[in-house]
């Protein structure tokens, strides 16, 4: 699109297993809306999952949309997605992207699924994966769940591991909901 180039890097696709997200998309309510098929559905109308990060290179900026679930991660309500053993980061290194070329982690929400890679694990300890970058977090969200009083263990671990070492590490920048770039 015009100088601004985006890739999608893959970490997971599934068929089916969506009625945790989706409980009223039945298969036949899905084969209803034809424009979902084959992209995102099949014939018999079960919904496809991908939990990718979209990278955006412009001619200043490497960005990486979402970071998806991460590996090592304990704590996630859906039990596939705890200690994970994903290459997600040789996939992004192959399609040239290395952690260490990423300027900025943009986080559309800190869900499990989008906050993931925020994170790696190092002796024990969570840093930040991508070590060069800045972490953009949107502030209400990102203070919502500081409270743990106020959020379920699940999003309580979710925090502690993918979101809050990225702010210990001085690299969260928090923005209003609606924040907009300025041209």
């Amino acid at each position: 699109m015009g100088k601004v180039k985006i890739t999608k890097i893959v970490e997971l696709e599934t068929v089916g297993s969506t009625r945790f997200i989706l409980p009223l998309a039945t298969n036949e309510e899905i084969q209803k809306l034809p424009w979902l098929i084959p992209h995102f559905a099949t014939e018999e109308g079960r919904l496809k999952m991908s939990i990718h990060s979209l990278l955006v290179e412009t001619p200043t900026r490497r960005i990486i949309v979402d970071t998806g679930l991460g590996n090592d991660k304990q704590g996630r309500n859906v039990p596939t997605w705890n200690n994970r053993k994903d290459p997600f980061l040789d996939k992004l290194t192959a399609a040239g992207f290395p952690p260490d070329s990423i300027d900025t982690v943009l986080c559309t929400h800190l869900h499990v699924d989008h906050v993931g890679w925020n994170t790696k694990l190092v002796d024990g300890k969570w840093v930040p994966t991508f070590a060069k970058a800045r972490y953009v977090f949107g502030r209400t969200e990102y203070r919502a769940l500081a409270r743990p009083q106020r959020s379920s263990p699940h999003m309580i671990a979710v925090f502690n591991d993918s979101v809050k070492p990225i702010a210990d590490a001085g690299k969260a920048d928090l923005v209003a909901s609606d924040a907009q770039a300025h041209r």
